[in-house]
């Protein structure tokens, strides 16, 4: 179900949202000042709004760490109980951490991790945010890999690593498998890098994937990647306000994949859709994209914008590539928080890492 916002585009102000089901377009104010974000905050886009929703570690206890071992033992699996864990500093290592259920993971300004894999396998309600990940190698599994996990919101983060001359030397950015469901990825910045996001790990799964694998991603940014912007198997995936930089290929969809692409502008992109590398093809319907002289070469598919069961905002294709890379990236302000176990987390100001903004 889409959801447009009415906008007079001389003055760039938009008005009061209303349901539409024709190719209306939102217009966002290009000097909006910076989100103000919130570490209650639960996910408002795609499809980890279903199921339930996702909370993350809201309601629970508040930690800030800024070692590997105390990061580890802050979000571990064996402690079920909601928690939000803040990142201060960056992490430096080589290890993959395993997440559990009920955890909101938040980097202070220019917070995140390098060489070290996150994973979340077979874990509920997660929230990633404001975290910057980079140069992950193989050893430790993908910079975040959704295994067999529900409700999963990754938002405002940035993943990249070196693009250089060994492809398998890193695996992907983010990847979602093993009938991982109701997963939003938003307001991310995916750069320099391969294989940069895969839905669905296998051609041989479809017993686990088929009836799972819901996947929004939503205004982000990819530039200078290889391919996978992103791939999808056997599952339900929607693009949309999505810009692409310099890729050779972007949005594959394969396996009976039926993904509904809208709403986003393609740079110097080869093949920004296309349906190839399994032995099944997967479909696309593509409405209002820019495709920067590159060609659609998916089949036609089913899922349109009736039949996606949240509500959304489109930028329109002629707006992306000026207002998604002011958005994209580990940029949040988060508020004061109030003493919580003895811990409180002050103001932290709208800061934009470095590295090819």
């Amino acid at each position: 179900m889409r959801l447009s916002i009415l906008a007079s585009l001389a003055g760039l102000v938009a008005a009061n949202p209303t349901p539409t089901w024709n190719h209306q377009v939102v217009v966002e104010r290009a000097d909006a000042p910076a989100q103000q974000a919130a570490p209650t905050d639960k996910a408002t886009i795609g499809f980890a709004t279903l199921n339930g929703g996702t909370t993350g570690g809201s309601g629970g206890t508040v930690t800030t760490v800024s070692t590997l071992a105390q990061f580890t033992a802050a979000v571990g699996e064996k402690n079920l109980a909601p928690a939000v864990v803040f990142v201060e500093g960056v992490i430096n290592g080589s290890a993959k951490v395993r997440i559990g259920s009920n955890k909101t993971i938040i980097g202070l300004p220019g917070s995140g991790f390098v060489g070290i894999g996150l994973l979340a396998r077979k874990q509920k309600n997660v929230i990633i945010r404001n975290i910057v990940s980079s140069s992950v190698p193989a050893s430790n599994g993908d910079a975040l890999t959704i295994d067999g996990s529900t409700n999963v919101w990754v938002d405002h983060c940035e993943f990249h690593s070196v693009k250089g001359p060994n492809k398998d030397f890193y695996d992907g950015l983010v990847d979602v498998t093993h009938g991982s469901d109701f997963v939003t990825i938003s307001h991310t910045y995916f750069h320099d890098h391969w294989k940069t996001s895969l839905v669905g790990h296998s051609d041989s799964n479809a017993g686990q994937d088929k009836g799972h694998l819901r996947v929004t991603y939503a205004n982000n940014r990819w530039k200078n990647c290889g391919s996978r912007g992103p791939s999808l198997r056997f599952g339900t995936g929607h693009i949309y306000n999505s810009f692409y930089e310099d890729m050779q290929t972007a949005i594959n969809t394969r396996m009976g994949a039926q993904v509904l692409v809208e709403s986003n502008a393609f740079r110097n992109v080869q093949t920004p859709i296309m349906s190839a590398d399994s032995k099944e093809q997967g479909y696309a319907v593509v409405d209002d994209n820019d495709l920067g002289g590159g060609a659609n070469k998916a089949p036609g598919g089913t899922l349109t914008a009736t039949t996606i069961p949240y509500s959304y905002s489109l930028l329109g294709s002629s707006h992306v590539a000026q207002l998604v890379p002011q958005e994209a990236g580990a940029i949040l302000t988060f508020d004061t928080l109030p003493p919580n176990n003895g811990t409180t987390v002050p103001h932290f100001r709208r800061v934009r890492s470095a590295g090819g903004r």
